[in-house]
């Protein structure tokens, strides 16, 4: 039957989740070294974002490929987040309504310090999908990440979404728990690569011109 064939869609789909849990597994792996896993979340996006445009080749072989190359740039800007996360989270704490009366915030000052949270999470969203996408510094590939999360607001609360939502829909419906260590990391993922894709290539477009506009002028 039609169906049963490789190039069905029923086949190609269920080859792309096969994939999609291969890559899960090497990313948790990868995780478990905690300084490891921003060059491990790196290695992801490069996948996935090959798998939204269809062009995956050997998903093992390039995800190491991504970790490796991208090692040291990914690994400092995770312990950056990381160094940030703690101090949020220490702030949160020491400052919040169990506090001692003298360390508390003001509400107004707490919701700031909220909103600036919640725009550190998104920077977080579009910084390692750029770094696997894109040459850059890590502070270049930050400050386009901020860029991204303010001009693609809806795709990046659709990104926050699928980040949250998905594994703690995974953590509370007990029956579905398995699927987060099959597909925990990358089905959220493969969502945002749907999603920050079609913004990327706008990107990609703007190098491109560019890079023909300086030869035009390297020529002439």
């Amino acid at each position: 039957m039609r169906i049963f064939q490789a190039d069905s869609p029923l086949m190609e789909g269920l080859s792309k989740i096969t994939d999609l849990v291969i890559l899960n597994l090497a990313v948790m792996v990868c995780c478990l070294p905690i300084i490891t896993a921003g060059a491990a979340i790196t290695g992801m996006h490069y996948v996935l974002l090959k798998m939204v445009r269809n062009e995956e080749g050997y998903i093992l072989r390039s995800y190491f490929k991504s970790f490796k190359e991208n090692f040291l740039q990914a690994t400092g800007m995770w312990l950056i987040f990381l160094a940030v996360g703690i101090a949020f989270g220490l702030d949160l704490r020491l400052t919040g309504p169990g506090a001692e009366v003298s360390l508390q915030l003001p509400a107004v000052f707490r919701g700031l310090l909220m909103a600036a949270g919640i725009y550190i999470f998104a920077i977080y969203l579009y910084a390692f999908p750029l770094l696997a996408r894109f040459q850059n510094t890590v502070f270049g590939t930050l400050r386009n990440a901020a860029v991204f999360a303010v001009a693609w607001l809806p795709r990046t609360i659709g990104m926050a979404a699928a980040v949250i939502v998905l594994p703690a829909a995974f953590l509370l419906i007990r029956p579905i728990l398995p699927l987060l260590l099959l597909v925990g990391m990358t089905g959220p993922g493969y969502i945002c690569a749907l999603l920050y894709s079609p913004a990327f290539k706008k990107l990609e477009e703007n190098v491109e011109e560019k890079t023909v506009c300086q030869n035009d002028e390297k020529e002439e």
